[in-house]
């Protein structure tokens, strides 16, 4: 007898199964939240009393998938597919969660879904990158032409043509469909690096380095418009999921939904520190300080060495003016990070506030060694340079002024900035 694979076996066993039924998938839920688990556990029930309803198999599928139980969710597609044959979400889904694992084996459940629904502009750009993936070329090209005509604004399909382009020499055809994709998805970074590198095939290698560096301070976000696989997302009641629509939320200006997804993420489990500084910053951007700051002090008790919470935390207390606890946040934060010049800036702030002339001129010469490379950071080191240089000029320190200066304009000739001008005159006015 042949032995049964170990992956068949565990699935086997995480099943739940009513007598004369299919077997229901089962997922372990060790860790998960009582919400996920109760949400799990009433759609069993549901099914438990439909097993022959399409539907409810694929409603059940969804609320798997949303919770990453991709196994289960696999197995309860294919029923909900078997079952409802003429329903288009369920073999879309289902091939989305295959293609996942493999290209290939996800074109013939794309196409019936697409059978179903050809129109559907989301569906046709995957099969389209799936085919793609498989290295039938002239095939993606024409369902990605098929979904520009479709969705003139999709990304995705634009982003396709200017790789199959760029893969086959056209590097002009590259660079047209890539900055239609990029002005279509500006915070997508995959296609602002291919874009430069279609850039430099073209042989204009200076501007491909440009857009290059600008992409990266992107974050990897890959946004689709795509209702059907966005319903899915959006069932999940976990604190990650809604951290994740949070994020998303925040990409695209919405941040009152952005508000509410972390809002609902701390009702679930208010322990993760990470749920309040998202929080923090879009209350921060919201135009409540006060709101910002005590969800950046929330996570800072939570988690003091969370990445950005306590910058973000000394930049916040500094704005609502308290120096003293701006001033001892920001020097914990340079105890962390003693490279980061943006607190740099905030401790010769505060110092300069007390008139304490000497931390003011040690820190920003720290910070002027650093060499910031962040056009903001430099541009207020620059300005912080320039007022400390003007008050020490007020004071008769000509010499000691000329120095902040000189700082001052190497940064600005650095970093080819209109400023460099005017601080060579000033300069210059100060050494007679």
């Amino acid at each position: 007898m042949t032995a049964r694979p170990l992956t068949v076996l565990l699935f086997a066993a995480a099943t739940v199964a009513p007598s004369g039924a299919q077997p229901i998938p089962a997922p372990r839920l060790d860790g998960a939240e009582a919400a996920v688990r109760q949400r799990l556990a009433s759609l069993q029930a549901d099914l438990r009393a439909n097993t022959g309803n399409g539907d409810a198999w694929g409603r059940y599928g969804m609320a798997l998938e949303a919770h990453t139980f991709t196994d289960e969710a696999i197995a309860a597609y294919r029923q909900a597919h078997e079952l409802s044959p003429r329903t288009f979400r369920w073999p879309y889904l289902l091939a989305a969660l295959v293609d996942e694992r493999s290209a290939a084996d996800s074109l013939p459940l794309y196409r019936a879904a697409l059978a179903l629904d050809p129109d559907y502009a989301p569906a046709r750009v995957r099969l389209a990158e799936a085919l793609e993936r498989t290295g039938q070329f002239d095939a993606a090209n024409r369902e990605y032409e098929q979904t520009r005509r479709l969705d003139p604004a999709n990304a995705h399909a634009h982003a396709g043509l200017g790789r199959l382009a760029l893969n086959a020499g056209d590097a002009d055809a590259a660079v047209r469909h890539l900055l239609r994709a990029r002005d279509l998805a500006p915070e997508n970074r995959s296609f602002a690096v291919t874009l430069a590198q279609a850039y430099a095939r073209a042989g204009d290698r200076e501007r491909g380095q440009q857009i290059a560096a600008a992409a990266r301070s992107l974050g990897r976000i890959n946004y689709r418009d795509d209702p059907i696989r966005s319903g899915v997302h959006d069932l999940a009641l976990d604190a990650r999921s809604y951290l994740r629509r949070a994020n998303a939320h925040r990409v695209h200006g919405a941040l009152d939904l952005a508000e509410r997804e972390l809002r609902a993420g701390i009702d679930v489990d208010a322990s993760r520190p990470e749920l309040h500084f998202g929080l923090a910053e879009v209350l921060a951007v919201s135009g409540d300080p006060v709101g910002s700051l005590d969800a950046a002090r929330r996570a800072y008790e939570l988690h003091p060495q969370l990445e950005g919470a306590a910058p973000f935390l000394a930049r916040a207390l500094f704005q609502t003016g308290d120096l003293g606890a701006a001033l001892a946040m920001a020097e914990e934060a340079l105890r962390l990070d003693a490279g980061d010049v943006s607190m740099m800036l905030l401790v010769a702030l505060v110092s300069a506030e007390r008139g304490d002339v000497v931390r003011t001129v040690e820190i920003l010469d720290h910070a002027y060694q650093a060499r910031p490379q962040d056009p903001r950071t430099r541009e207020g080191l620059i300005r912080l340079l320039t007022n400390v240089g003007e008050a020490m000029v007020g004071s008769g320190l000509s010499d000691a002024a000329a120095e902040q200066f000189e700082k001052a304009l190497d940064l600005a000739e650095e970093a080819e900035s209109l400023e460099a001008a005017g601080l060579r005159r000033r300069l210059a006015q100060v050494r007679r």
